[in-house]
């Protein structure tokens, strides 16, 4: 596995939350009420900063080790291959999404994961339908998220 040092992890963070920080400044206050929708993003915005803050601390304080350590389990071409998959076809969904629609193309994605990953075979094809039409479920019925059909448009 690839290991960061303790004090790239906590720069990350600090840096996320001082930009979520700076995004919910444009937030629109709630007249008469100090809790508005800023609130909560500044909140988690904050004790990510805080945590960041605590990570640099440690790694300034630990013995000093490689700020990345390459696994020699990355060197093996399944696995190189998984994330790949996974980047690259996270990307296409994201390109196509409107027109694919999340069901479709959910599965697909893990269905090739799962492909990439050696589990082949019907079950797996069923597993990866199932799990996106749960959440695609969960998502647009209970949650009321406007995820797109594409072409499945209509049957669910």
């Amino acid at each position: 596995m690839m290991k960061f040092h303790e004090s790239i992890i906590g720069i990350t963070l600090v840096a996320f939350g001082a930009w979520v920080l700076w995004q919910v400044q444009s937030f629109p206050s709630m007249p008469g009420q100090i809790v508005g929708p800023a609130t909560f993003p500044s909140l988690l915005a904050i004790l990510c900063s805080l945590g960041g803050v605590l990570l640099v601390w440690e790694g300034v304080r630990a013995p000093r080790h490689n700020l990345i350590a390459l696994h020699e389990g990355w060197r093996i071409r399944s696995r190189t291959g998984c994330v790949a998959v996974a980047v690259l076809g996270t990307l296409l969904l994201a390109v196509s999404f409107e027109r694919v629609g999340f069901p479709v193309g959910g599965t697909l994605l893990l269905v090739a994961l799962f492909y990439c990953a050696g589990l082949r075979g019907l079950r797996w094809i069923i597993v990866s339908a199932a799990f996106v039409l749960v959440v695609h479920l969960v998502m647009t019925r209970l949650l009321y998220v406007p995820l797109p059909s594409g072409f499945v448009k209509g049957l669910l």
